[in-house]
């Protein structure tokens, strides 16, 4: 009997159900040449081997006469390939001299592990011992013609849609151009018969880089549909050139949407081996990043099993294995593709991040880290397109949104000037003066404009005044124990989002207890001071910058969400009172009108219901990256946009406008 044990056991070898194998080492012969067990352990170790010429030749002239040797292979090849076997090992395990037993171990890709024993009948002709062979010597129950079947039920992968149902990611079938190197004549000629049709002369020389056999069909690459006439005539008059299908993943918006929404890769050759009788084959193909991997369970379901003995004519006689075919589900986001694309387009050539959310629910309706790719080179396996990937000095596959670390710089004000007000330290009527510099600390530290004279904390983000911050955050140090860090931990700095669907960086807030931990140092009154205007050991990321200031609107810190449906978790107050609140506010209101630092690219353009807050990194030859965040409408906002850049000077000037634009796409 076949018993089954399901285990993740080691694959020593892969045999693929359509016939190519890797066997596992024969086991060596120990016993005496001629022997009953000289013969068995042959026979054995080229079962173990998958050799069933080896096989063949050790059957008596009885069992070779009833048995054509292509009938006998094709018995073994079934049995493997209904049984979906991975390796197999034959041990001999006991030796008469009419018989000999042998142990069996099963892996299979599909139905477990199994272990049975099985029986030789061995026949003695002059000099040696044969095999009397029937189909009982691959498996007991295999009696009388009966047989096992193996029944796979692969499950389609789900679609990922956007929230108003267009699709972000799609399993279908695409059209293909390829070569057959060993037909082709002009290899110029082709190469401009394939450059009229969209594809590069670097994925034609990739073609014919390959190293597989020159008549064996190599990809090229895709042909959209608009081509496919074209493509046609091509192939017909150029030899060489070939077109097909091929069931390929497809992300429509490309590098628009290809950190959030990731991409799928082949299993690899140790994965196969840990995930053994789980359903995956060689070629089986999984969730890379994004939401492709972190919802890979759903969207890829589960392959549906079942193993049976069946009689002569096909009949179940009993069933050995089953498991329930659970079908792909698709995923919809709360993403919009609109709104991505025009993140992408907006973003352009700038190194950076840029994430946009509802504040209302705190949807995330787009999240894009440039520079940027194509997803769907991954699912082509383009190598030329792939080596310009990873070969590109901008790191394109860095998801900076999520796992980019950067000085929060005066977008940090915000949390300064609550912590302020929190504390009981500063009334929403009070007055700091914002001098060209400030003296508090030796040695004075500049204003970046200069002197603007008595300003109220809204007045003070409206200008960004670094004097200001700088006044509460020391008297925060001196008067307090952490209120600065610990407001800056309640907007949800130093921590993951929560957001379920991607992993970000925890990124850090500093403060007395990590600098003695970690640097072995007092935190002195400048560290406070610098972490007041946001420089100094605080890293945040875009994602952790936009949901502080969406979950500020809303006054409470809340997850971000990816999923349609879901609701946005709450991780705990923001700890203001409806005044405190609204004096912050109008200050990010003032920042965007005709006296806010902003007021070029909003009021002065026409844009007058945003509010918001610039960074710029002041670090000088640490940091060079500026942040913008804006949301609109101000008094209740529906779409809030941040923005951080590698390189630059202004976060008004540079990263503001693109700011601004991404929130006008959101709110359409």
């Amino acid at each position: 009997m076949l018993v089954g044990v399901i285990t993740g056991g080691a694959v020593a070898g892969i045999r693929a159900t359509n016939g190519d194998s890797q066997r596992a080492p024969a086991p060596t012969a120990t016993a005496a040449p001629g022997s009953p067990r000289a013969t068995a352990e042959a026979f054995a170790a080229a079962w173990s081997a998958g050799d069933t010429a080896a096989l063949y030749a050790l059957l008596d002239i009885g069992s070779q006469g009833a048995n054509a040797q292509q009938i006998f292979a094709e018995t073994y090849d079934g049995f493997a390939a209904e049984t979906t076997l991975s390796r197999l090992t034959a041990t001999v395990t006991a030796v008469t001299e009419g018989s000999a037993t042998l142990s069996v171990h099963l892996a299979t890709a599909y139905f477990g592990d199994f272990e049975y024993t099985t029986t030789l009948a061995l026949t003695h002709v002059p000099g040696k011992w044969l095999v009397a062979w029937d189909a009982t010597a691959i498996h007991p129950d295999m009696a009388g013609g009966s047989r096992f079947r193996g029944t796979i039920d692969r499950p389609h992968r789900g679609t990922i849609f956007d929230r108003n149902g267009t699709i972000l990611a799609v399993t279908r079938d695409v059209r293909l151009l390829g070569l057959n190197r060993s037909l082709v004549i002009d290899r110029d000629a082709l190469t401009a018969a394939v450059a009229s049709l969209g594809l590069t002369k670097e994925q034609v020389d990739a073609a014919f880089a390959s190293t597989t056999v020159l008549n064996q069909r190599v990809t090229v690459g895709p042909v959209p549909d608009e081509r496919a006439e074209s493509a046609l005539t091509v192939m017909r008059t150029v030899p060489g050139i070939l077109l097909y299908f091929e069931t390929q993943r497809v992300h429509p918006l490309g590098p628009a949407a290809a950190h959030v929404v990731g991409y799928t890769r082949e299993l690899t050759a140790e994965e196969l081996e840990k995930r053994q009788g789980q359903g995956f084959r060689i070629g089986d193909r999984v969730g890379a990043i994004g939401l492709e991997a972190s919802f890979e369970t759903q969207l890829a379901g589960q392959a549906g099993a079942e193993l049976r003995l069946v009689d002569v004519n096909g009949l179940t006689l009993k069933t050995l294995f089953s498991r329930t075919y659970i079908a792909g589900k698709d995923l919809t986001t709360t993403l919009d593709a609109a709104v991505l694309s025009a993140t992408y387009a907006r973003l352009g050539a700038r190194a950076g991040a840029a994430v946009v959310i509802d504040p209302r629910t705190n949807a995330i309706l787009a999240l894009n880290s440039s520079p940027s790719f194509d997803p769907d080179a991954f699912e082509r396996n383009d190598r030329a397109s792939l080596t310009a990937i990873t070969a590109n000095p901008g790191k394109p596959l860095t998801n900076r949104a999520t796992t980019g670390l950067y000085s929060a710089g005066s977008t940090f004000k915000l949390i300064t000037g609550a912590a302020g007000l929190a504390s009981g330290l500063y009334k929403t009527t009070d007055q700091i003066f914002c001098g060209a510099t400030w003296a508090g600390l030796d040695p004075p530290r500049r204003n970046w404009e200069g002197t603007q004279g008595p300003l109220t904390i809204a007045e003070g983000l409206m200008r960004s005044c670094n004097s200001v911050f700088y006044e509460i955050a020391l008297n925060l140090y001196n008067k307090t124990e952490g209120q600065l860090s610990k407001m800056a931990r309640s907007f949800g700095f130093g921590s993951p989002t929560g957001v379920v669907g991607l992993s970000d960086e925890a990124g850090l807030v500093p403060d007395a207890e990590w600098k003695k931990s970690t640097k072995k140092e007092v935190w002195f009154p400048g560290d406070e001071v610098n972490l007041g205007i946001g420089q100094g050991d605080l890293l945040i990321t875009p994602l952790q910058l936009a949901n502080a200031y969406s979950s500020f609107t809303a006054g409470q810190l809340r997850a971000p969400v990816l999923v349609a449906g879901e609701l946005a978790t709450p991780r705990g107050a923001i700890r203001l009172t409806p005044e405190q609140f609204a004096l912050l506010r109008f200050g990010l209101r003032l920042v965007t009108s005709p006296t806010g630092t902003a007021a070029f690219w909003f009021s002065n353009s026409g844009y007058t219901d945003f509010a918001g807050k610039s960074g710029t990194a002041e670090d000088v030859g640490t940091q060079s990256h500026v942040l913008f965040v804006a949301y609109s409408p101000a008094a209740a906002p529906r779409a809030l946009a941040a923005v951080v850049l590698d390189e630059g000077r202004s976060g008004s000037l540079e990263a503001g406008p693109i700011a601004r634009d991404i929130v006008v796409a959101a709110l359409k």
